[in-house]
Parts: C-alpha cells; structure tokens; sequence
C-alpha cells in the first residue's frame, strides 16, 4: 500500500496506457464484427476514461492531504525544539542563582575562617623563608659563580699597496757640446793663419821679422749644443706600501666558551 500511495500517479498512468493498449487490440479483433460491439467497446473506453480520471483526482487529494499533514508534523517539531530551548535557558538560570548563593554561603564562611587560618600561613611562610635562605645561602657556599675571562678573537686583513700612474721623463742621452774644428796654418810662435800666403797669410808674418816655421793642424773654431734626448712613458707612483691589519672579530670565554 506505501509503494501504491507514493507511486499512484505513475500506476494510474500505466493502468490508463494498458487499458489503451487493450482496446486497440479490442479494436483490431472486432473490425470484421458488428457495429454494435464497437458502440459497446466504445462505451467501455469512455467508462475507463472517466474510472482513471477519478482515480487522478482522488490521488491527488490524497498527496494533498499527505503534504498537509507532514506539514502539521514539522511545526509540531519546531515548537517542541522551542519549548524545550526555554526550559533550558529557565533551568539555567535557576542553577546560576543557586550556585551563586551557594557561593555566598562559602564567602562568608571563608571570612570567618580567615582569622585562624591567617595566623597559622604566617607562621609556616616564615618558616619557608627561613628554610629557602637557609638552603640559598648553603647553595651559594657550596657552588662558586663563573666568571667569564673573556679573551679576543682576532684576525689578519692583508691591504694591498696603493698609488697612482704619471708621465714620467725617461731621458735616452744626455746634453752634449760638439766641437766645430778648421784646417788653418800654425806658426811656431803660435799664431795662426788660414793660408800660407797672402797679405793675412804666414809669408807675411815671417817677412815682418818671425823666424819660426809653419805647419797646418786643425784649430777649433767654435762649439755645437745638443740638448738632452728622451720620451715621456707612464709610470707607476706608490702612495702606501702594502701592509696587513688585525682586526677583532669577537670576543670568547676561555674558561666556558661562550661568545660575545
């Protein structure tokens, strides 16, 4: 019967299509007969018409009535939930007021207590402070504190030489005077002439009264200059020599090893 109520739509459109089904067969068997079967078959067709279209609204009234009803159930369902939320939150608000003034009772009953009980924490608080200075000062006497010898952690930058490059004179040959040489006619006397005769000339010189003979030798007559010779090259100038710095990377205990 479930499986007939959710599925009746789908079984009333089956049953409507055997019965269509039926009466096409009907109507093949029975074209050779009597017109008066054909209205019989007919009628009958009209009769199923009429049976599956009650049987639709009936179905549909039914869907109708099972959807009204589940929606009866569910706002039943919802007003139970509410209910039951309110019945929670009253009873929580019943035990916060009892554990409140169960909380009072104890206050006061702390309160009455305190005198006693106050006496008797600072007599023991005394007592552990006692004991822990006791223990501290023993602690201390017996374990000596460390101290740190801290020593430098170093090491060696090596800095290279630094300078610059100029144009330096490189000088190929020096300065030098070159002597300018002549033939000319040398007397003994040391007098010279540039030819033997001549009114200028050495005959001259020997008829004015000189005895001495002649000879020709070179005589210099003057000097040439010749300035320095050289070339301009670039050449390297040192600023700093090279030199290597130490320097302090850290500090480590040598008793421990820490660092800093």
């Amino acid at each position: 019967m479930k499986w007939f109520k959710e599925h009746k739509k789908a079984a009333s459109i089956g049953l409507f299509l055997l019965v269509l089904i039926l009466i096409g067969c009907g109507v093949a068997f029975s074209d050779s007969g009597n017109g008066s079967d054909q209205k019989e078959q007919e009628a009958s067709v009209t009769d199923t018409k009429k049976d599956t279209a009650e049987e639709k609204k009936s179905s549909d009234a039914e869907v109708k009535k099972e959807d009204a009803v589940k929606e009866k159930v569910s706002e039943e369902k919802i007003e139970t939930k509410e209910e039951a939320k309110k019945e929670e939150k009253t009873e929580k608000k019943d035990d916060t007021k009892k554990t409140g003034t169960a909380s009072a009772t104890a206050t006061t009953k702390k309160e009455e207590a305190k005198p006693s009980s106050s006496k008797s924490s600072s007599s023991s608080s005394t007592k552990k402070t006692e004991t822990k200075a006791n223990n501290s000062s023993s602690s201390n006497s017996s374990k000596p504190q460390h101290t740190h010898t801290w020593v430098a952690q170093t090491k060696n930058v090596y800095h290279e030489a630094t300078g610059h490059y100029e144009n330096k004179w490189v000088q190929d040959s020096a300065a030098w005077d070159e002597d300018q040489y002549t033939e000319k006619v040398v007397c003994g006397c040391g007098a010279t002439f540039d030819s033997v005769e001549g009114t200028y000339g050495w005959e001259q010189h020997s008829i004015d009264g000189c005895n001495y003979g002649y000879s020709v030798l070179p005589v210099k007559t003057g000097t040439i200059h010749h300035e320095a010779t050289g070339h301009n090259e670039q050449k390297w100038v040192q600023d700093s020599a090279e030199w290597t710095e130490t320097v302090t990377t850290g500090y480590k205990c040598s008793g421990c090893g820490a660092t800093k």
